[in-house]
């Protein structure tokens, strides 16, 4: 799945840039920008139902704002609870849909409004901005059921059907830009795409929860949005944080240090996220399972499912990271000399952050398991307090790129990097070390 989404880059982007004039070209960044608004305007719902749904597989007889009720004499999953929250996440999703139409019907339209005189067709500018917005809604009224379906453990169907959707998008979207689609070409074939992966999704759903049971009235989805609310605005909050920080260094400060600069950051940084997000795939597939375990307070199971895999998520972010720092600057060097990563020892730090990032951001997830989100506050100011540095950094230093690496380094590496790998031990029962080294049986620490 992951190989597929670095596939949508390396074949439909040429193509972009090859069958498109100019100004539809600089339009797509704009649809694509729009587009990226999607986890945001899920208000961290997402990850909140998700929790809940594994919570409900495990046997979980109620759902709370914070915390949860351990269930560990559970024989399988609550069918009436999970049904409850399938009427809940509905009406939710219906919600946020409205927003979603509002928000961007009025943002988009401004921003999209901008643009279009410039584009070749303005008339066939708006339908695509058309057609984006349509796929963008319907992304977020349908694409709930694959996260539902991902809280029941169901992690291999999940992701071949998002494999498959993706399939159909590249192939679809290169189709038509090959037919003369243009900018309608990827919005099109995403709504294809999402409309396939919803259908399938939806059918497994349906099929695994069995004859229908729960109520839905009003007062019983009242009750679980409050219950799924306090901790989802705070996921929401952080994820804006991300998104405004990664936004703001790329339209502020790389500008200010040239284009060639920009390049050799940007080309380097999506290089490690590309490391990180292969290296996860050995932890993410089983937080549906470790939030069954959880309820359970089957600490000793999710010691033992832990541990190797997140050795495993180590060794291969640093395999590829190394990779990356000592392979691809010789393949430019000899076939692409006019592009280039950054220099060492940058490039190693920005490295060095990325793994710790990835560290803590896996802890946390950890904690979270237990429905609370201690880190949202510190993640948020800790965002904030880079960027101000990098600002200074710029202003008041010859750091140059430089800034851009030392800054985040720095600010994380002074609470966030230590502080949520030895919380999330704890909730393991035992300590950060003492579980690296000593394995899935090194328990029973007191909390």
């Amino acid at each position: 799945m992951n190989g597929l989404r670095l596939t949508a880059g390396v074949v439909v982007l040429p193509l972009l840039v090859s069958r498109l004039p100019t100004p539809d070209f600089n339009t797509y960044f704009v649809f694509l920008s729009l587009s990226s608004l999607v986890p945001i305007l899920d208000l961290g719902f997402s990850t909140s139902i998700g929790r809940a749904v594994s919570y409900a597989m495990g046997g979980a007889r109620e759902l709370r704002p914070q915390g949860y009720v351990p269930e560990p004499g559970a024989a399988g999953p609550n069918r009436e609870l999970l049904w409850r929250l399938l009427h809940t996440t509905r009406a939710l999703y219906r919600l946020l849909t409205l927003g979603a139409l509002v928000f961007l019907g009025t943002l988009g339209t401004w921003a999209v409004a901008r643009a279009v005189p410039q584009t070749s067709q303005p008339g066939v500018t708006w339908l695509a901005w058309g057609l984006t917005l349509l796929s963008i809604l319907w992304e977020i009224y349908t694409g709930w059921w694959n996260v539902f379906l991902r809280g029941m453990d169901r992690v291999l169907s999940s992701t071949r059907q998002i494999t498959l959707a993706q399939v159909i998008k590249i192939l679809l979207s290169c189709s038509l830009l090959l037919a003369g689609g243009g900018l309608l070409s990827v919005p099109l074939a995403g709504l294809v795409g999402s409309l396939v992966q919803r259908t399938l999704a939806r059918r497994e759903v349906l099929a695994a929860l069995g004859p229908e049971s729960g109520a839905a009235d009003p007062v019983t989805v009242r009750r679980l949005i409050a219950a799924l609310w306090p901790n989802s605005w705070r996921v929401g909050l952080q994820l804006f944080s991300f998104y405004l920080a990664g936004q703001a260094n790329t339209l502020i400060c790389l500008p200010a240090l040239g284009l060639e600069a920009s390049g050799r950051y940007g080309f380097t940084l999506q290089l490690l996220t590309i490391c990180s997000g292969m290296a996860q795939v050995w932890t993410s597939v089983k937080w549906p399972y470790l939030g069954q375990l959880r309820i359970r307070q089957d600490l000793e199971g999710m010691r033992r499912v832990v541990w190797p895999r997140i050795w495993l998520q180590y060794l291969t972010y640093a395999g590829l990271a190394a990779a990356v720092a000592g392979v691809v600057p010789w393949l430019l060097e000899r076939w692409q000399p006019d592009k280039q990563l950054l220099p060492m020892p940058w490039l190693g730090l920005l490295a060095l952050h990325g793994f710790l990032e990835m560290n803590y951001i896996f802890w946390g997830t950890l904690i979270s398991t237990e429905n609370r989100t201690p880190f949202t506050w510190p993640i948020i100011a800790s965002n904030l307090l880079s960027f101000a540095l990098v600002l200074a950094l710029l202003r008041f230093s010859s750091l140059g790129l430089g800034a851009l690496v030392l800054a985040p380094l720095v600010v994380h590496g002074a609470y966030n990097h230590w502080k949520w790998p030895r919380e999330g031990a704890r909730s393991l029962g035992t300590t950060y070390w003492r579980f690296l080294i000593g394995g899935p049986r090194a328990g029973e620490v007191t909390r």
